[in-house]
């Protein structure tokens, strides 16, 4: 399967439910374009993107992006953003895609690839709550 097949399918990891009346960006910095990094390069480049958002002074929380069966994981953040902010973001991070929340709705949003923008459904359907 490719890559755009894999991120349609992805869930969302949470220890706090998200407001569906805010319009939000779902950024990671890990994994560069779509190659997969050793752990540890990844938590520096996630350390990263959570410097720059405190940079920028948006608003974001710790998500995490999966596969549905949770076989793969990675590291992301809900940022308070607009569209065009996030995708310059992921731009600046080298990503393929994006994820937008926009009045609930989950859209697919492509940065470096050449698909189209694509709507999943409700979010509220892909978030999986975890315990405090």
């Amino acid at each position: 399967m490719n890559l755009w097949q894999l991120y349609k399918s992805s869930i969302f990891l949470s220890h706090q439910t998200l407001s569906m009346a805010i319009n939000f960006a779902i950024i990671s910095g890990q994994n560069p374009a779509g190659n997969a990094e050793n752990p540890l390069y990844n938590q520096l480049l996630d350390k990263k993107l959570q410097a720059r958002l405190q940079q920028l002074g948006v608003p974001y929380r710790s998500v995490i992006g999966a596969a549905p069966d949770l076989s793969f994981q990675e590291k992301s953040w809900v940022v308070l953003c607009d569209k065009q902010q996030a995708i310059t973001l992921a731009l600046e991070f080298t990503q393929n895609a994006i994820y937008w929340v926009e009045q609930g709705q989950l859209y697919l949003v492509p940065v470096l690839l050449p698909e189209q923008e694509e709507c999943l459904g409700q979010f509220q359907q892909r978030l999986v709550l975890l315990p405090a």
